[in-house]
């Protein structure tokens, strides 16, 4: 006997994110996070602390930038600035860069600085006590925001198989073949996926499974035995195959 048509419809489950792609981008996005955090509060502390000097801009240098033709090419100023502390001693400093010209030598500005670490100063209007944890945590929250998008598809099949095995309906569907999915490719190997069909009773309409992927091959031990497969009630292209009496090589190292 001819074997019946089969109308494909399916879901395939779809390989787990690397782990280690995952322990990257986690260990990146919490230690530019955690920076960020200690950045904060050293900041806050600077600012708790610090006193208001005047400050005099004693040297402003242009210079000219050539970033091939981007943006961010053409002249940056330098500033330099001398203050005397509380205890009367003269300081000169860095004060910072801007693309345009902002002051002239000469000009007086506010200067803030620890007491008992004058050369821990900054002139606020040229450079923010803020900077570099709004830079690290700008820089790490992609990280972060990165493993979840990775991680959601797999989360929501998760969910998904919960709601199939809690809810669905059991049916035993016959294993049809055992083929590999060129599609993916990984650690050198292609994964085997198990197609099995069954043919619902009310319709008399044929649907078309597919397994999880198996890294190793399954033919021992799913020949001559029927699958069971749990799906979603009125909406069979939501279903699970259970193949978790079959021992499958773990997934290959990426």
């Amino acid at each position: 006997m001819s074997a019946p048509e089969v109308r494909a419809v399916s879901f395939i489950v779809s390989n787990d994110i690397p782990a280690v792609l995952t322990r990257t981008f986690l260990g990146l996005g919490l230690v530019l996070l955690v920076s960020a955090l200690l950045a904060y509060v050293g900041a806050r502390r600077f600012l708790d602390a610090a006193v208001i000097a005047d400050g005099r801009i004693t040297h402003v240098d242009a210079v000219s930038v050539d970033r091939g033709g981007s943006r961010t090419s053409g002249v940056k100023f330098l500033y330099w600035v001398d203050f005397t502390t509380s205890s009367g001693q003269v300081m000169r400093f860095f004060a910072g860069r801007t693309r345009h010209r902002a002051y002239m030598t000469g000009d007086h500005v506010d200067v803030l600085y620890l007491p008992d670490r004058p050369d821990k100063a900054l002139v606020r209007s040229l450079s923010s006590p803020w900077g570099l944890s709004v830079i690290l945590g700008v820089t790490g929250g992609p990280f972060l925001l990165g493993v979840g998008i990775l991680h959601l598809p797999q989360a929501a099949r998760a969910w998904r198989r919960r709601q199939l095995l809690r809810h669905g309906t059991r049916v035993q569907a016959k294993v049809r073949a055992i083929k590999r999915d060129r599609g993916v490719f990984s650690g050198g190997r292609h994964p085997f996926v198990i197609v099995c069909a069954w043919r619902d009773p009310e319709t008399t309409r044929w649907h078309v499974f597919h397994s999880a992927y198996l890294w190793a091959d399954p033919r021992a031990q799913v020949s001559g035995r029927e699958l069971d497969v749990h799906v979603m009630p009125g909406k069979p292209r939501y279903y699970h195959v259970d193949i978790s009496f079959i021992r499958s090589a773990p997934a290959p190292a990426r």
